[in-house]
């Protein structure tokens, strides 16, 4: 096992699992495990091709799942955690829940696209810029702007976007492009919560009704949100994983999504 993984809170108490986005690394989750750390055990993992996992090759969103699969078996606490997923995490999370579904206790999910993006040229143009641009300076500090990153995280957004290869970029975006659910998510039969944020892209909004469709899945929507909202509304971010891991009813602020969608 490759993957840089730390370890915070109670020792003996349920373990949350969390997986950050695409570029960056567990640092994006500081807000949830200063929020968290007294009630749970909790695991950040640095996924590969990103952060202190970078020298461990992006294959796939399933070779990484596989991955995090091992991670969970080794140090989570009765071998089952409830696993917190945002972007590229959320896509790895939906890989894991698919293949490795008695690892998980329960899912929480947000900005990720249920079906391929669309229109397709359109986004093969836009990743096709991102990944040019993810070594130039002035792009990334805007980028961390645009994130609303403090200065300390911005420092760390520069260091990950050096650190992420060319190829993982590639090979995360092409399978983003084409993405569709796992079929094994027809028969899910874990608690899966996905959210997105109102300001994100349509995509990810307009999916959401498709995720609702899943057996045992609820899907939200957030007002007033980007893709990032862990980092723009954490403490609405950390009530709502209280009340999902304690089965609670979720935060009001959050607008439940139907399967019209």
């Amino acid at each position: 096992m490759n993957l840089h993984i730390e370890q915070y809170g109670v020792s003996s108490a349920p373990s949350i699992l969390f997986l950050h986005g695409l570029g960056v690394s567990s640092w994006m989750w500081t807000d949830q495990v200063e929020a968290l750390k007294g009630a749970y055990h909790l695991l950040t993992v640095d996924l590969p091709g990103n952060g202190q996992s970078s020298l461990t090759e992006w294959q796939s969103m399933a070779d990484s799942a596989d991955q995090v699969a091992a991670v969970i078996q080794a140090h989570a606490n009765g071998g089952r955690a409830h696993i917190v997923g945002l972007s590229l995490g959320g896509y790895t999370a939906l890989s894991l829940l698919a293949r490795h579904p008695h690892l998980v206790e329960s899912m929480i999910i947000s900005g990720v696209g249920s079906a391929p993006l669309s229109p397709r040229w359109q986004y093969r143009i836009l990743t096709a810029l991102t990944i040019r641009l993810m070594k130039w300076k002035p792009y990334v500090s805007g980028m961390a702007r645009l994130m609303q990153l403090p200065p300390e995280a911005r420092r760390l957004y520069w260091e990950d976007s050096q650190h992420v290869t060319r190829r993982t970029l590639e090979r995360v975006y092409a399978e983003v492009l084409d993405y569709n659910l796992p079929a094994a998510l027809s028969q899910n039969t874990r608690r899966l919560l996905a959210a997105a944020g109102a300001l994100e892209v349509q995509t990810m909004r307009a999916g959401l009704g498709r995720f609702a469709a899943l057996p045992m899945t609820t899907a939200v929507l957030v007002p007033n949100a980007h893709h990032g909202w862990n980092g723009e509304h954490p403490a609405l971010f950390n009530a709502m994983i209280r009340a999902w891991v304690e089965e609670q009813p979720l935060p009001d602020d959050l607008e439940q999504v139907s399967v019209s969608g």
